[in-house]
Parts: C-alpha cells; sequence; structure tokens
C-alpha cells in the first residue's frame, strides 16, 4: 500500500509510514479539531440531538483543539504529571503492582493478564492521578472503554448513548466528591469554577490514560512472554519494542487547515487525515506511540513508569510464567492493539 491513501467512500486520507506520519504530526497545518469534522460527516442527527452532553463535553478535550488555545489547557494539566509527582506517585505504584502479583497467588481459577493484572494496574494508577481513586476499577474501566468505543464509532447511537452515560455518571462523581477539594490529581482544577472544563479534563485523561496503558500494559507482558531467554532482555528494551510494533492506539486524526501538498498528492482543507502510529523500527528515532509535538502525550512518563514497575516485577516474580496458548483473545475494538483476554500458566 502507497505511504498516503485516498479512501473514497469513508472520505479520508490514510498516512501509513512512520516518516510521514512524523511529518503530519509535527505540522500545524494539520489542525487537531477533528471530532467536529467526524460528529458532522459521521454522527446522525439523533445523536446531535439526544447525546448533546456528551458532544460538548469531547469537543472540549484540549487535545482537540490548536494553539494558542490548546497551549493555555496543555499547560493547566501539565502540571499534574510533572517529575515530581511521578518521584511521590513511584512508592505507591509499586504498592499497587505488589498488591496486584499477591492477589495472583490466592486465585484458585486460571490467571489473565488483561482481567488480573493490566486493567487493576492501570485503573489504580489513573484513578491515584486523577483523584479517583474511591471508585471501584471496574467503574473506571466501564466508563473508559464506554467512551474509547464511541470516539471509535461516532456513526453509532448505542455506542453514543452508553458514553453519554459514562461521563453523567463521571460528572455525578466529581460534582459530588471532588468540586472545591484541594485534592491531588485535576482536582485542583476546580478551583476556578470551570465545572464542565474540569469534567473534559477528566474523561479525557481517563479515556487517554487508562484506555491506553491498560493496552499497553497487557502488549508488555504479552511480548515479555513471547521473548526467548528473556531473562537475558531489558524491560524497557521490550517496552519498546511493543511501542514501535504494537502501539495501543493504532492512529491518530488531523485535519487540513489549508491545501497541503504532502507526498505528491493535494490534500485539500477541511480533508480528514487518519495518521498511522505503527512501524517506526528505526531505534534511532522515537516511537510514534504518544505522538508528536505539540500534541505529545503529558501521560508518557507515568505510563513508562508503572509498565517499567510492573514488568520488572512480574518477571522477578513470575520467572517461569508462559502463555496459556492458545487462548489469547484480541481486542474487539479495532482502533486499538491489544487484548480482551490473554491467559497465563504462572
Amino acid at each position: 500500500m502507497p505511504s498516503l491513501t485516498w479512501f473514497s467512500d469513508l472520505e479520508y486520507w490514510l498516512v501509513d509510514e512512520p516518516a510521514l506520519s512524523r511529518a503530519v504530526l509535527t505540522d500545524d497545518r494539520f489542525s487537531s479539531s477533528t471530532l467536529n469534522t467526524s460528529f458532522s460527516r459521521f454522527s446522525s442527527g439523533h445523536i446531535h440531538q439526544e447525546c448533546a452532553y456528551l458532544l460538548d463535553i469531547l469537543r472540549r478535550w484540549y487535545v482537540e483543539h490548536d494553539p494558542p488555545q490548546h497551549t493555555a489547557e496543555r499547560r493547566v494539566t501539565q502540571a499534574h504529571f510533572s517529575r515530581g509527582l511521578l518521584t511521590r506517585l513511584g512508592p505507591a505504584i509499586n504498592d499497587i503492582v505488589d498488591e496486584t502479583l499477591d492477589a495472583l497467588s490466592a486465585r484458585t481459577g486460571g490467571v489473565d493478564a488483561v482481567r488480573d493484572i493490566a486493567e487493576p494496574v492501570s485503573a489504580r494508577v489513573i484513578g491515584l492521578a486523577l483523584g479517583l481513586q474511591r471508585l471501584d476499577i471496574s467503574q473506571l474501566h466501564r466508563w473508559s472503554a464506554d467512551i474509547a468505543a464511541f470516539v471509535s464509532a461516532v456513526y453509532r447511537l448505542d455506542l453514543a448513548r452508553k458514553a453519554q452515560q459514562a461521563v453523567l455518571e463521571m460528572a455525578d462523581f466529581i460534582r459530588q466528591e471532588l468540586t472545591g477539594q484541594a485534592a491531588e490529581g485535576l482536582a485542583g482544577r476546580y478551583q476556578d469554577g470551570d465545572f464542565l472544563a474540569g469534567v473534559a479534563d477528566h474523561t479525557m485523561m481517563l479515556f487517554g490514560g487508562l484506555e491506553t496503558s491498560a493496552r499497553l500494559l497487557g502488549l508488555a507482558l504479552w511480548e515479555l512472554l513471547c521473548t526467548s531467554d528473556r531473562a537475558a532482555v531489558e524491560v524497557e528494551e521490550i517496552i519498546d519494542r511493543v511501542l514501535r510494533r504494537y502501539p495501543p492506539l493504532k492512529y491518530v486524526s488531523r485535519v487540513a487547515a489549508a491545501d497541503i501538498e504532502l507526498a505528491d498528492r493535494r490534500i485539500r482543507a477541511g480533508e480528514l487525515v487518519m495518521v498511522s502510529l505503527t512501524g517506526a523500527e528505526d531505534v534511532a528515532t522515537p516511537a510514534l506511540a504518544f505522538g508528536m509535538g505539540r500534541h505529545f502525550c503529558l501521560g508518557m512518563p507515568l505510563t513508562m513508569l508503572e509498565t517499567t514497575i510492573l514488568l520488572n516485577a512480574f518477571q522477578r516474580r513470575f520467572p517461569d510464567a508462559a502463555l496459556a496458548a492458545p487462548n489469547a483473545e484480541p481486542s474487539g475494538n479495532h482502533a486499538y492493539h491489544g487484548f480482551h483476554r490473554l491467559p497465563l500458566v504462572l
């Protein structure tokens, strides 16, 4: 397939070559304000009418905005993913991982790397970062999965209804438990009284942080157990390999803000561009999994920290663990790499 392809039936371009993906992601002529384009093109009038609150919150995600608005909004949350916060969270993440792995030895049935390791670790870590640690982890994953399912298929009314319910439940929790509290995480955002902006921040960080980190943890465990002589391989190499070959999120989208010449093709203003994050095999260049440019993922250091801690602890405690082949079940959301089930033998 060419590195730049136009799909006329769905009216979007696909960028499917790492160097070209890198060029698009760092070119300010490609706008990140893509949900409005997707909503107007693919979402029915019923979705716009029945799920107006959902669409309003998603439009407020600052990843959907361009400078200078994006710059100002990103700065508000940037402090909550600082090096100082990671230093403070490190011991807590170690405890979360240890408690999760301790629970495996008490299980009487089989162990599933997704259900029993990746999901509880990722939910507890992002809950800690966002001030949502009092919520049950299954609730966090349901909210995240429902939002992710709709964002991946904005034409489906049934998914829009589920995503709106998730956002409404999350807003209720924020209103009752977090508003006005000087707590860790993003709760401080509410001191300025911008409640909807705070809900947008939390839903965006939950969607971006939980959905991708849970998938990365599962993929990293799978790659670790597929590696021969894995005791001799640094876990950082395992993680880098996964990020290059199987980034949790397969694509990000952009919209051409002007007519643009790219790879000897003309992209017209307003056309949608899907950018692949897969395949950057040259270790001399950074992987694309966390994006590039102005929209480089703020949560990358936190995700890398929890993945490194988990792999080191898992390898140390379960050096003879293996995949319970052939029972792995891929994720049903085709916008992501990852597993729905990944049975293990410890």
